[in-house]
C-alpha cells in the first residue's frame, strides 16, 4: 500500500520525518514502522527520513505489510455500500458480531474482511472504526489500512452516527438529552448500567412515532459508550424491543434488540471530503407501529 504527496512551498526545508508528522499527520509509531519495514521515495529515488524536501518534490511512502492477527479468515457476504483505497462503509445485518468475542474462528465481519483481503492479495488487516453490537444492524465504517485508521481515530469526534430504534411502551417525551454516566455492571462482564462511577455518556433522542405497545425513536450519540442507547433507554423505563439483556421482551422473528444505525457522517481521511450515508431499518419493523 502506497501514498503520494506533492510537497508545497509551505513545507520546503522540512525533513521527510517532519513532513510526515505535520502534513501527513503520522503517529511516531507509524513513522517507526515505515522506517523499519517500509520504504521512502523522493522523485523516484529511495531516501531516508532525515532527507530535506524541496517545493515540488514527489514523496511516496510504501507502507509495510500488516500483521493479520488471530482472527481466522472466512468467506462470507460483505454488504458494501461504499469502498475506495482508504475506507469501506458496510450495511451490517443483525445477528453477526463485528469481531468474534471468544472463538477466533467464529464468523464475523472482521473474518469476512480478512478473507476478502487475502483473496485480493491486499497486505492489510481489518481496522474497525465504528463498531456495532452483534444484533444491531446498519452502517459501520472500516479503515482499509493502518494509516487511514490512525487518521480517523484521531478525530472520532467528527464521526457522527444516527440510530433508530423500537422501544417498549408509549414513549412520552418528544425530544431531549439523556446525560447519565455509564459503567460496567458489577455482576456481569458484558452488561453495562447507569452509575455515578461510570464514564460521561450523552444521548440525544427524538420521538418519531408513538404506539400503544411500542414507539419508534431516533438517537444521536454524543459519546460512544458500550451499549449506550440500550442502557440509557432501559434506565428511563423503555427498553429496546427484543433486548433481553436490558429487560426487553422477546419479539417473534427478531434476534436481539431493534436498533439500527441509519446514518453515518464523517470526513474522508485522505480526500477530506464530507461523506454521509443512510440506510433503511429492517422491513420487520413495519409490523410494530
Amino acid at each position: 500500500m502506497t501514498k503520494r504527496w506533492q510537497v508545497t512551498e509551505a513545507y520546503a526545508g522540512y525533513s521527510i520525518r517532519e513532513f510526515l508528522l505535520q502534513a501527513g499527520e503520522f503517529s511516531r509509531q507509524l513513522i517507526k514502522k515505515v522506517r523499519m519495514d517500509g520504504a521512502i521515495f523522493v522523485n523516484g529515488f529511495q531516501e531516508e527520513m532525515w532527507r530535506p524536501l524541496e517545493t515540488g518534490d514527489s514523496l511516496v511512502i510504501v507502507f509495510p505489510k500488516e500483521e493479520k492477527g488471530s482472527i481466522f479468515p472466512q468467506q462470507g457476504a460483505l454488504p458494501v455500500v461504499f469502498e475506495d483505497d482508504d475506507i469501506m462503509v458496510l450495511d451490517k445485518p443483525s445477528g453477526i458480531p463485528v469481531v468474534p468475542p471468544f472463538d477466533q474462528k467464529e464468523p464475523s465481519i472482521a473474518s469476512y474482511l480478512l478473507f476478502e483481503y487475502e483473496k485480493r492479495g491486499y497486505p492489510c488487516t481489518a481496522h474497525i472504526v465504528t463498531r456495532l453490537d452483534r444484533d444491531t444492524s446498519g452502517l459501520m465504517l472500516i479503515a482499509k489500512h493502518a494509516y487511514s485508521h490512525s487518521l480517523l481515530t484521531k478525530r472520532l469526534d467528527l464521526i457522527s452516527r444516527q440510530y433508530i430504534a423500537i422501544v417498549e411502551g408509549g414513549f412520552q417525551e418528544k425530544e431531549g438529552l439523556i446525560d447519565e454516566p455509564i459503567g460496567r455492571a458489577e455482576d456481569s462482564i458484558i452488561r453495562r448500567m447507569v452509575s455515578p462511577e461510570g464514564k460521561p455518556s450523552k444521548t440525544q433522542f427524538h420521538l418519531i412515532k408513538q404506539g400503544e405497545g411500542y414507539s419508534q425513536v431516533r438517537f444521536k450519540l454524543l459519546t460512544g459508550r458500550t451499549h449506550q442507547i440500550r442502557v440509557h433507554m432501559a434506565h428511563k423505563g423503555y427498553p429496546l424491543a427484543g433486548d433481553k439483556l436490558y429487560g426487553g421482551n422477546t419479539v417473534a422473528g427478531m434476534d436481539g434488540q431493534a436498533l439500527h444505525c441509519e446514518q453515518l457522517h464523517f470526513i474522508h481521511p485522505w480526500t477530506k471530503k464530507k461523506m454521509t450515508f443512510t440506510s433503511e431499518p429492517p422491513k420487520l419493523w413495519e409490523d410494530f407501529l
